[in-house]
């Protein structure tokens, strides 16, 4: 069932949303939580390798970046919600792993040169890119909120009896 809810938000990465808003965040923090350590990484990197080859790649060493920002947001997951759950800890680990994630990515887009190579193009590029940060935040909020949700409901299903 886990396979299902990860397909299931791959293909919503693949529908037309707003930019900066995307299911691959939360997938990440999912994967973390529930799939085994060596392999959780993947999960978010597979939606968005296939999205690269759907609709074409952009500056490879941003997509590198960005793709190794969902990875570590997969570690993020594994370390903040392997070991049990808590408001605290989903609050924290949605907003972890959003950040690592804009400070990763804003990096490359100050690496590859969209900002002055210099410490105040940096520090632009960090500002510039907090709009989308919060859009990240709310986003994997909402979109672990359905995953873990659904993997609630559907593992509470699956342990009750049912009644004919």
């Amino acid at each position: 069932m886990k396979k299902l809810l990860v397909a299931l938000v791959s293909v919503l990465h693949l529908v037309p949303h707003p930019f900066g808003v995307s299911p691959v965040g939360a997938m990440a923090l999912y994967a973390g939580a529930h799939a085994p350590a060596s392999t959780a990484w993947l999960v978010p990197v597979a939606p968005l390798t296939l999205a690269a080859l759907l609709f074409g790649f952009y500056d490879p060493i941003v997509m590198a970046f960005v793709f190794g920002g969902f990875a570590l947001a997969s570690f993020v997951g594994r370390w903040l919600l392997r070991d049990g759950r808590s408001y605290a800890r989903f609050a924290a680990a949605v907003g972890l792993g959003a950040i690592v994630f804009f400070l990763v990515s804003n990096f490359a887009m100050w690496l590859v040169g969209m900002y002055p190579q210099t410490l105040t193009g940096l520090i632009q590029c960090y500002i510039n890119g907090l709009p989308f940060l919060l859009k990240a935040v709310l986003a994997d909020a909402a979109y672990c909120f359905v995953l873990f949700g659904l993997h609630a409901l559907i593992d509470r299903e699956q342990r009750e009896p049912v009644i004919a």
